[in-house]
């Protein structure tokens, strides 16, 4: 990734600083470990809790197009799922602007980066990760709670075990017809077309669990 030329007011340097100066006294920010079209990750250091943490922080446009209270009231419905295949959410909030979330550190790799390196991965372990994910999204389903965004870049693989990510996050991003329209205006997309569902693809409203069991269909595929 080519490094930023200069310091402007949204670049990687100055979001880091501002993120770091925000939470000082809660976490220390390592390094960035991520980035997409949405968040930028950061590897931090969780400071009361002496542990490694990763912090989801939103970028500019989607944080003005998304709102603070949606946000943060779709990330503490996530945050209440449980469950061995499902990343937890350890805290999120606003800080100093900035939309963020924090989950445990793994260890491991995103399913894409096995998919890149493997390009086939053994049928067996094909079923094991589907079956692991299909049980965190049964699990998640029976209470309420909706993906919306199943892609291997959301599926994280550690100790030979999957783990979604990101719960909450899909659902406060395409919550709203005039969100995803102010998201799309900034040049943001909203869902991954190659894993979404017809229903969701379509922009319907009323997606439920069948859109993310299409999803996994896609993935396994």
């Amino acid at each position: 990734m080519r490094e930023p030329e200069g310091r402007s007011r949204h670049s990687p340097i100055d979001i880091a600083a501002q993120l770091a100066s925000a939470l000082a006294g809660r976490y220390t920010i390592n390094r960035e470990i991520g980035r997409g079209g949405m968040a930028t990750v950061y590897l931090a250091h969780d400071l009361p809790h002496d542990r490694r943490v990763a912090i989801k922080v939103l970028v500019a446009s989607v944080t003005s197009a998304v709102g603070s209270e949606r946000f943060l009231r779709e990330i503490n419905i996530a945050s209440a799922l449980t469950h061995p295949h499902i990343l937890t959410v350890l805290d999120s909030g606003e800080a100093d602007g900035l939309l963020y979330c924090v989950m445990p550190f793994v260890d491991g790799e995103s399913l894409r980066a096995r998919m890149t390196r493997e390009r086939q991965i053994p049928i067996e372990d094909a079923v094991q990760i589907t079956r692991e994910i299909a049980d965190a999204l049964a699990y998640a389903h029976e209470r309420g709670v909706v993906h919306r965004d199943i892609k291997p870049e959301n599926i994280l693989l550690s100790g030979g075990h999957a783990l979604v990510c990101d719960f909450g996050i899909a659902r406060a991003l395409t919550g709203t017809a005039a969100g995803e329209r102010r998201l799309t205006d900034s040049g943001t997309s909203v869902g991954t077309p190659l894993y979404m569902s017809p229903e969701q693809a379509a922009g319907d409203s009323d997606i439920d669990g069948r859109a993310d069991l299409y999803a996994l269909g896609c993935v396994f595929f």
